[in-house]
């Protein structure tokens, strides 16, 4: 089987391009895989695939058995990618239900006809109300109108990530699912550990609170500072670390933090590198991955923390619901969450036996789950099939 595989890659500061990097490592062994990449992007001989511009696909298709596309939300590394797997449909692997923003930026916004065709293709009339609204200026209903479904229906075949993604799609007997895989790209060493502790002033014998990845307002950062301020203020050794960029939504709220009295305990990372990311998760204690509201996606960060079998609190919401109680608790978003977030962190802070539980059913469900092995051989069987 010959394959064309569109994604963005390493060195794109993106979680897909690590994942497509794994995955394309692995699968080489069973079938020949021929790399397609963003006009203007440089792609490192890493997988020792032949890589070529996405330009050229068009041109190119008739060579492949299949072509599968990789799409994400992030408008430079994924507006050319939907706009040729709209025209030349093939596997799309959808890795964000909710494409409203990415949407409305990268295409209503330049004016666009393919925003039109997609929302009233997806959502027929209703589609067009809606046209009708965005065009009086009105906000893009994202809820109702996620902008994914006509893609969808018109690709060949569909690879989600989560049962729930797979349910939203009234067609769905082409969609298939398979599991991000819960992998750690690097294994820091114990100098590695001490440097980043030297580096931001982490405190000995203090518990660690992360929020991995981008730090966007989805993830509710506020919230989270809020119960950590409340926990230092009841004498709780915790300091939080939000190890990752801010988004621009966010970055008053990082410069205030960061220049107030709490910031030797609330600590704004900004952008790391391989070595200090996943040296953050390691000297983790507690990972919370928030997302409200959520946007259908497969998030990196959370597989990330299950691999290394971190104690993880996650939004109560739609795909979410999907992992385990035991191995991933549950934030309701109602007015109640600041109470239960904090209730949650003392009570893990204050039991080691508790957060040994969480972390070995973690582990089980990682390797029972979302081990690479097996996922592997899940791609395997749509490449070859």
């Amino acid at each position: 089987m010959k394959i064309a595989w569109v994604s963005p890659f390493p060195p794109q500061k993106s979680g897909i391009a690590n994942y497509s990097y794994w995955l394309v490592q692995a699968l080489r062994r069973h079938a020949e895989i021929e790399l397609y990449y963003e006009d203007g992007q440089s792609v490192p001989q890493l997988l020792n695939c032949r890589a070529w511009p996405l330009s050229l696909l068009p041109q190119k298709h008739g060579r492949y058995d299949q072509i599968i596309y990789h799409l994400g939300n992030h408008v430079n590394f994924h507006k050319s990618i939907y706009e040729i797997a709209w025209n030349l449909p093939g596997t799309i692997v959808l890795h964000d239900y909710n494409l409203s923003g990415f949407m409305f930026d990268g295409f209503y916004q330049l004016a666009d006809p393919l925003y039109e065709k997609a929302l009233i293709e997806g959502y027929g009339d209703e589609g067009r109300k809606e046209l009708e609204n965005v065009k009086r200026r009105y906000a893009p209903d994202s809820l109702r109108f996620p902008m994914s479904h006509a893609l969808v229906n018109r690709s060949k075949a569909v690879i989600v990530h989560h049962r729930w993604v797979k349910n939203q799609f009234p067609i769905n007997d082409h969609i298939k699912v398979i599991p991000l895989f819960a992998k750690l790209d690097y294994q820091p060493s114990a100098s590695d550990r001490e440097n980043f502790r030297a580096k931001f002033a982490i405190k000995p014998n203090h518990f660690v609170v992360s929020c991995l990845g981008f730090i966007n307002s989805n993830k509710l950062p506020l919230l989270q500072i809020q119960v950590i301020q409340r926990l230092l203020k009841e004498g709780y050794p915790v300091q939080m670390l939000f190890a990752g960029a801010p988004d621009k939504s966010v970055q008053k709220l990082a410069m205030e933090i960061t220049r107030g009295k709490d910031g030797g305990n609330v600590i704004f990372t900004g952008y790391l590198d391989e070595r200090d990311y996943f040296s953050a998760i390691d000297l983790s204690d507690v990972i919370i991955n928030l997302r409200n509201p959520s946007m259908g996606e497969a998030s990196a960060t959370l597989m990330h923390a299950l691999a290394a079998a971190k104690p993880t609190i996650v939004s109560d919401v739609n795909q979410y619901k999907e992992f385990p109680d035991t191995v991933c608790w549950k934030l309701t978003h109602d007015e109640n969450e600041n109470e239960l977030l904090y209730e949650y962190l003392k009570v893990l802070l204050s039991n080691r036996n508790l957060r040994a539980a969480m972390s070995a059913n973690s582990a089980k469900y990682r390797d029972s789950v979302l081990n690479f092995a097996k996922i592997i051989t899940q791609w395997a069987n749509i490449l070859t099939g």
